[in-house]
């Protein structure tokens, strides 16, 4: 937190109001303390705590043996849901801080106006950073009594309250246990927003067990705080848990964060370049690229029926990228793609990457310059060694996405005609007038041939991985009928032109909203 901020947590501080709630209690045969307990002022404001990340999960504190008497109780456990105050009959019932019971009519000698007074106080703050939100809280909670307790034992936490996560907790403060007439426990933590996707509602709880020599009669009602729990009345031991209610800590919905990554499949060659032209205008980096059409999809998060939707990607792919410029800079890009994932932030990352290391296009290029039809454009010991390449590549990309993040990655899309597919449009005269004059249906066929082979190499790379978060979306014959050489108002491949240039052999903007469509049925979007 900087100076301002601690600051303004300070002035703000002066002016809360400590939430309280009252666990009244009279005691027989007990004589209060000379001086009735203050109600909670300074102690009970929250003070600046060294903060833990929130996240469910956390280890619960050990079940805890009672004093004179062999009942445990297991903190943080107790089913914690709003509980209507409660008194024994013939006690009376009134609202504030610290109220006075008088006992029935079996109990005349119980008008002794003795009490505890739990509280609960916190501030939240909200810091805004580039990689995304996050909200601190800092809190107090206590309890403070007119008179000596034999023992008391209390512990503070904070649940979750937000969808689907509604009774985890997420935190823990600090534990005290003693006798007296006071206890705190207080406590910080910051919900990290891009980390995590409850932690929007939460609620502080305070825990206490408190025995005393004669009975309890009354959980008072009062305003601000809530019950919990309340058990014990009529014996000595009293068991409460009383909380805040939900509140919120101030960030937005969280959305799933997504980094786009790989070569000039997935940065959007063949449609116009509208990123980056200052900075890396050479990467061709468009926002008519696949990436961009998933925003607002929702992505499913396994297993709880919850889903959120896909943030505007963080683009880092780049045309002429190879495998090795995940970690270290390719000139047009002036930074390793790597620098685009986050442990912390990412749930999903696309990529397409491979086709450059085995220089495909360079390959397609010279058939059209010469004659290709004779051999196999491309060697099976280049494409057995780019499998291996390309395991440890997903391997690494994980390694820098969060744990339940999910990397698909894409087949690349053949753009030329198959000549053995009915399907297709085949090569015209009129329509396709460079494939015509430059291409024979024996090399189309092997260009298609590589194409299928890449395809594999890389469908079999993701399975090699042995990970689950790692997706093969297939996209060889996502443009079938839609290739070069199909009418205009159908192509969703860049034109082939007798010069070639960096647009050729890639999708166009329609090519590249299929693709997008491809990702969302494949990966189950909605």
């Amino acid at each position: 937190m900087g100076t301002s901020a601690r600051r303004s947590f300070r002035r703000r501080s002066r002016l809360v109001v400590a939430l309280a709630l009252v666990v009244c209690a009279v005691l027989l045969n007990m004589q209060p303390m000379p001086a009735a307990a203050a109600a909670p002022s300074e102690s009970a404001r929250p003070v600046k705590q060294s903060v833990e990340d929130f996240a469910v999960g956390k280890k619960l504190p050990a079940p805890r043996t009672l004093p004179g008497s062999d009942r445990k109780i297991a903190p943080l456990t107790s089913e914690m849901k709003p509980t209507e105050p409660k008194s024994l009959a013939g006690t009376s019932a009134t609202t504030g801080a610290g109220i006075s019971f008088s006992g029935d009519a079996t109990r005349a000698s119980a008008a002794n106006n003795l009490y505890c007074t739990p509280y609960i106080s916190h501030e939240t703050s909200v810091v805004p950073v580039r990689t995304g939100p996050y909200s601190d809280t800092s809190y107090m909670a206590g309890v403070q009594c007119n008179f000596v307790l034999d023992h008391m034992y209390g512990v503070s936490g904070a649940i979750d309250r937000s969808p689907y996560y509604q009774g985890e907790i997420g935190y823990i403060g600090r534990e005290f246990a003693h006798s007296g007439d006071s206890g705190s426990s207080f406590g910080g933590f910051r919900v990290q927003g891009d980390r995590f996707d409850g932690g929007r509602q939460v609620e502080i709880v305070l825990e206490l067990v408190l025995v005393a020599s004669a009975i309890w009669v009354a959980c008072d009602p009062l305003p601000g705080l809530r019950y919990l729990l309340c058990e014990g009345l009529g014996t000595k031991t009293m068991h409460v848990v009383v909380g805040t209610a939900a509140f919120s800590t101030g960030l937005a919905p969280p959305v799933i964060r997504y980094a786009a990554l790989g070569d000039s499949y997935s940065a959007g060659n063949g449609a116009p370049t509208d990123l980056d032209l200052t900075l890396a205008p050479d990467c061709r980096r468009s926002t008519q690229t696949y990436s961009y059409r998933l925003t607002s999809t929702r992505l499913p998060l396994g297993g709880r029926g919850e889903s959120l939707p896909i943030d505007v990607p963080f683009l880092g792919a780049c045309s002429g990228a190879r495998i090795e410029h995940f970690d270290t800079a390719q000139p047009e890009a002036r930074t390793a793609q790597r620098k685009f994932v986050s442990r912390g932030n990412d749930r999903l990352v696309t990529l397409t990457f491979g086709g450059n290391d085995l220089g495909f296009t360079d390959r397609l290029e010279s058939c059209f310059k010469g004659y290709c039809a004779d051999e196999p454009l491309l060697a099976q010991a280049d494409l057995t060694a780019l499998q291996g390449r390309l395991t440890a590549l997903y391997r690494n990309i994980r390694s820098h996405m969060r744990a339940d993040g999910l990397l698909a990655v894409l087949s690349y899309p053949a753009v030329l005609p198959n000549p053995n597919d009915p399907q297709d449009y085949q090569r015209d005269f009129v329509r396709c007038t460079a494939v015509n004059n430059f291409l024979s249906d024996r090399e189309l066929r092997r260009i298609y041939e590589a194409a299928t082979q890449i395809k594999e190499v890389i469908a079999a790379a993701v399975a090699a991985t042995g990970d689950p978060r790692v997706r093969f979306i297939d996209t060889l014959d996502a443009f079938r009928g839609h290739r070069v050489c199909a009418p205009d108002d159908q192509l969703w491949a860049a034109n082939i032109s007798y010069t070639t240039t960096s647009d050729t052999f890639h999708p166009n903007p329609a090519g590249y909203q299929e693709m997008a469509r491809q990702v969302r049925a494949q990966l189950g979007l909605g």
